[in-house]
């Protein structure tokens, strides 16, 4: 048995050195391979799936709003948003242009352009002086400055951040605490989006080194998952189905 020993020795020093010579090849290709990502592809998304899930994570989490639906079209959209706060109702719509979509694990952003000013479908108040006042300042608001206030209620009821005309929408507040949405945008991410008509198609991209990495962040292959190799005779094989306690 002394005699077997060297050769014992000589087949675990070569079988972890094979494994060692694998582990760090797969690992130097992931790190070569972090920025690259394979070819884009088109996901389209249709319209019922993104008023539900605007119901879902919007709608459902926000309490001024009644409702929050879309009609696609092709190249824009058409909002329409149903508020109750402070003893104000008001129903509205606007057109928007899709500027800027970036979705991943970090970010869930979109950018509106808004292309007309906001109408004003249905307002009602619990006080005539304050429908007045209302009415009064939307005149001021297209009239005299030259904008739309649905920034500012955007902004107000915490939806929304908006600069002159664009708005900038994050949903990440809404889709964090959602385990299985943000696992799957660890493995690629959303570069931008078109508006089609009755759908919205985001150009994709996987992320190849995140593909073998674990939802918690943590690389697949570790110094921690070389096996243990097993000491003691070769032979019988029913010796070798565990370590040697020895």
């Amino acid at each position: 048995m002394q005699e077997s020993q060297p050769f014992i020795d000589t087949v675990s020093d070569s079988l972890s050195e094979t494994w060692y010579h694998i582990a760090s090849t797969a690992k130097n290709l992931m790190d070569k391979a972090s920025d690259i990502v394979d070819d884009e592809f088109a996901l389209p998304v249709n319209q019922q799936y993104i008023n539900d899930a605007l119901k879902k994570f919007v709608t459902n989490n926000v309490d001024a709003i009644l409702e929050l639906r879309v009609e696609l079209h092709d190249d824009w959209f058409r909002l329409f948003c149903t508020i109750e706060v402070a003893g104000i109702y008001a129903e509205v719509a606007g057109n928007f242009g899709l500027v800027h979509v970036q979705i991943d694990n970090n970010v869930q952003r979109f950018v509106f352009a808004q292309k007309t000013y906001t109408d004003v479908l249905k307002l009602r108040c619990q006080s005539f002086l304050k429908l007045q006042g209302i009415k009064a300042v939307i005149w001021f608001y297209h009239r005299i400055l030259k904008k739309d206030p649905l920034g500012f209620i955007l902004s107000y009821i915490n939806i929304a951040r908006p600069k002159d005309n664009i708005i900038y929408l994050d949903i990440h507040r809404w889709l964090k605490k959602n385990e299985k949405i943000m696992s799957t945008l660890h493995k690629f991410h959303v570069n931008y989006g078109v508006v089609e008509e009755e759908q919205l198609v985001l150009k994709s991209q996987v992320k190849i080194k995140n593909l073998f990495i674990n939802s918690s962040g943590e690389d697949i292959v570790t110094p921690a998952d070389q096996p243990e190799l097993m000491d003691g005779p070769i032979q019988p094989v029913s010796d070798a189905t565990s370590p040697s306690m020895e």
